[in-house]
């Protein structure tokens, strides 16, 4: 499944999300948002971990960065990156409620998600009600 805008393509392969920005985006508060609610449809309700593409991002907003540390919706995020912004990211998402780490491999990015494990999958519903 896949789901497109201006400034993004996301898709779910199996129980991976996966969100690339297109080259040049400047990441609002608004298309972050745009983003997790596509991401969230994708999902099926499931909590699933999400491997974020940020090659070639221009800016994101103060607004956009604090609102995905705070966002709840996947079990663990890594970020692949490969220049200054990238590194901006990454600082910013030390914060992050979400287990969240950066890499600039991909292969990387993948297997450290798949040792995240736990988690993964589990229905909204019934992530929530946890104490």
């Amino acid at each position: 499944m896949t789901g497109m805008s201006e400034f993004f393509t996301a898709s779910c392969d199996g129980d991976l999300l996966r969100l690339q920005w297109v080259p040049e985006a400047h990441i609002t508060y608004q298309t972050a948002v745009r983003a997790a609610r596509v991401l969230e449809g994708l999902s099926g309700g499931r909590t699933l971990p999400l491997l974020v593409n940020l090659a070639g991002v221009a800016g994101l907003t103060p607004e956009a960065r604090a609102g995905m540390n705070a966002y709840r919706g996947f079990s663990a995020v890594a970020l692949i990156g490969d220049g200054a912004m990238g590194k901006v990211v990454a600082a910013f998402s030390q914060r992050a409620l979400t287990p969240t780490a950066y890499f600039t491999d991909e292969s990387e990015a993948l297997t450290w998600l798949s040792e995240q494990g736990g988690r993964a999958s589990i229905p909204r519903e019934a992530r929530q009600t946890e104490r």
